[in-house]
């Protein structure tokens, strides 16, 4: 879930050359709505979310049980995103890596996304 619509689009665009079948999620709600639909391989989240945050969200997806096991990869320019956020373990909440933006590149958050699913 990435709420920039350049920077959605280049990831989108680079898991895709690598054979992953990529859904993108501008809000938290489409993103809620589009795992009603179908469960996803991997989750990649952006904290700042405007109108319901990140933290929100995990929350949310812990709270049904076929969502849990979801791998869940944080992809922030909150550079507080450490281990805890709002005094939350991040890892509580089923979030296996943290990446900060503006410093990972592409090709590192597709390399993070290949140690926690396979491409299709």
């Amino acid at each position: 879930m990435e709420p920039d619509k350049i920077l959605g689009e280049v990831i989108k665009s680079a898991l895709e050359s690598f054979g992953y079948k990529v859904s993108w999620s501008r809000s938290a709600q489409s993103a809620l709505d589009a795992l009603d639909e179908s469960l996803p391989d991997l989750v990649i989240l952006e904290l700042q979310l405007g109108v319901h945050n990140g933290i929100e969200f995990l929350y949310e997806m812990n709270s049904y049980q076929e969502w849990q096991g979801i791998p869940i990869i944080v992809h922030t320019i909150n550079a507080k995103a450490q281990d805890q956020i709002f005094g939350v373990s991040l890892e509580t909440l089923g979030v296996q890596a943290v990446l900060y933006k503006p410093r990972t590149t592409t090709k590192q958050l597709v390399s993070m996304v290949k140690q926690f699913t396979p491409v299709l």
